[in-house]
C-alpha cells in the first residue's frame, strides 16, 4: 500500500517516481495507491482517492486527516504487508499503526525546501503558493518534522544527499534504511520523445523543466538571459504560476522571442522538447535526485546544473555535465555560452551523461533494489 497524495497530479518527481516504479514492477506485485483525486487505476495497481483536490498544501492536509480516519478500514479491506509513505510534506504525519510496518520513501524534507526557498527569495522572482504557505507555517512545520522523524523506523532515501540531511538534522532512530537512487526506463523516454507530434525546431533551444517553484532557480536563469546575448530561446515547461513567471520575464525585458512558457504539456511533448534542445539547465537551490536531470542524461543532453550535493552525486563537472555555483548568473551564463559555442563539448558531455544514466539510474536496478529492501523490512518486522 502506497500513501501518495501527489499521484495522478502534475506535481513533479514523486508522481514520476511512482509511475516509473509501477512500470518496472510490471504487475508482479499487488499495489494499492492511496492518492489524491482523479488518479486512474492501471495494470497491477488500484487507486483509492482520499481527497478531492485543491491546492498542494490543502490537498496534503486533507490527505493527512483522511488517512488518519480511514486507515483502519483500509488495512482490513486490502490487508497490505506494509505501507509506503512518500515524504515531501509528511502525508502520514497524523497516522500511527502497529498493524503493519511503515516505510518512508524520502524525496526531500521541509527543511531542505525552506532553505531553497530562502535562497530564492534573495534572488527575486515569484514564489509558488505552496512555498509561501511553507515559509509562513515553518515555525510549526519544523517541530512537526522533527516529531515525524523521531517515530520513523524504516526509511528509503532517493539520494545520498537527502539521507545525509535527515541523519544530520533529525538523527532518526531507524531500524532499517537504504539509499536507492531514482531510476528511469530509457526506452520509455526515447519512445515518448519520438512519438510526440511536436515538430522539431531547426535552431534548437535551451530547456528548463519542472514545477515552477522559486527554489528551482528559474529567476536566476532569466536574469542570466538578460545579461548574456544568447540567441537560443529558453523553453520552460511545468505546473505553477505560469502567468506570474511570464510577467517576471517581461519585467526583465525578455519577451516571447527569448522565453516561451508552455505550462503543463503532455509527457511525450515534454520529452520531445528535451530531445530537441541544445542543452538543459537545472539552476536549482536544492535538489535530491531530480527526474528532470535523469531524463536529460538518458537522452544524451549536455546539462548545466547548480553544484549541489544531490547533483554532484549525479554529474561530474567537465565529464558528464557542467556544474556552477547556485544563484550565480555570471557563472551560469558563462557555462551556457560555452556549451552553445562548442558542439563537440556538448556531444562529449551528452554521451558520458547517457552512459551514467544507463548504469546508475536504470529502472531495473531501482526496482530490484527497492523490492529487496522491502523484503528486508518485512524480515525485520
Amino acid at each position: 500500500m502506497v500513501a501518495a497524495p501527489e499521484f495522478g497530479r502534475s506535481w513533479g518527481g514523486i508522481g514520476t517516481y511512482i509511475s516509473q516504479l509501477l512500470r518496472g514492477l510490471d504487475g508482479r506485485h499487488d499495489v494499492t495507491i492511496l492518492s489524491g483525486d482523479r488518479a486512474p487505476s492501471g495494470p497491477g495497481f488500484r487507486t483509492v482517492p482520499l481527497t478531492d483536490g485543491g491546492s498542494v498544501m490543502t490537498n496534503y492536509f486533507k490527505f493527512q486527516l483522511a488517512l488518519r480516519r480511514r486507515l483502519p478500514d483500509l488495512l482490513r479491506e486490502y490487508r497490505p504487508d506494509f505501507v509506503v509513505a512518500h515524504h515531501a510534506q509528511m502525508p502520514d504525519l497524523l497516522t500511527a499503526s502497529d498493524q503493519v510496518p511503515f516505510v518512508v520513501t524520502t524525496h526531500t524534507t521541509i527543511l531542505g525546501q525552506a532553505r531553497g526557498t530562502r535562497a530564492a527569495i534573495r534572488h527575486g522572482g515569484p514564489l509558488d503558493e505552496s512555498e509561501k504557505t511553507t515559509m509562513a507555517a515553518l515555525p510549526a512545520l519544523l517541530p512537526a518534522e522533527l516529531y515525524y522523524w523521531r517515530r520513523v523506523r524504516h526509511a528509503l532515501f532517493v539520494s545520498n544527499a537527502v539521507h545525509q540531511e535527515v541523519e544530520e538534522t533529525y538523527a532518526p532512530r531507524l531500524r532499517t534504511s537504504a539509499v536507492i537512487l531514482n531510476g528511469l526506463d530509457p526506452s520509455e523516454v526515447l519512445e515518448g520523445a519520438r512519438e510526440s507530434p511536436v515538430r522539431e525546431r531547426s535552431d534548437g533551444h535551451i530547456f528548463f523543466g519542472g514545477r515552477l517553484l522559486g527554489w528551482k532557480g528559474l529567476a536566476v536563469l532569466l536574469q542570466t538571459l538578460r545579461r548574456f546575448p544568447i540567441r537560443e530561446r529558453l523553453i520552460v515547461t511545468g505546473s505553477g504560476r505560469v502567468a506570474a513567471w511570464r510577467n517576471y520575464a517581461r519585467s526583465l525585458g525578455l519577451g516571447e522571442d527569448r522565453v516561451e512558457f508552455l505550462g503543463v504539456i503532455p509527457r511525450v511533448d515534454m520529452l520531445s522538447k528535451v530531445r530537441q534542445a541544445k542543452l538543459v539547465v537545472l539552476p536549482s537551490f536544492t535538489e535530491s535526485c531530480p527526474y528532470s536531470l535523469i531524463e536529460a542524461m538518458a537522452m544524451g543532453k549536455a546539462v548545466v546544473a547548480s553544484s549541489l550535493p544531490g547533483t554532484r552525486d549525479m554529474l561530474v563537472d567537465e565529464v558528464s555535465g557542467l556544474l556552477v555555483p547556485p544563484g550565480d548568473p555570471a557563472a551560469l551564463g558563462a557555462a551556457i555560452a560555452r556549451l552553445l559555442g562548442d558542439e563537440a563539448l556538448r556531444r562529449r558531455l551528452g554521451r558520458e551523461a547517457a552512459t551514467v544514466a544507463a548504469s546508475r539510474f536504470s529502472l531495473p536496478r531501482m526496482c530490484d533494489d527497492t523490492v529487496r529492501y522491502f523484503e528486508s523490512v518485512l524480515a525485520a518486522s
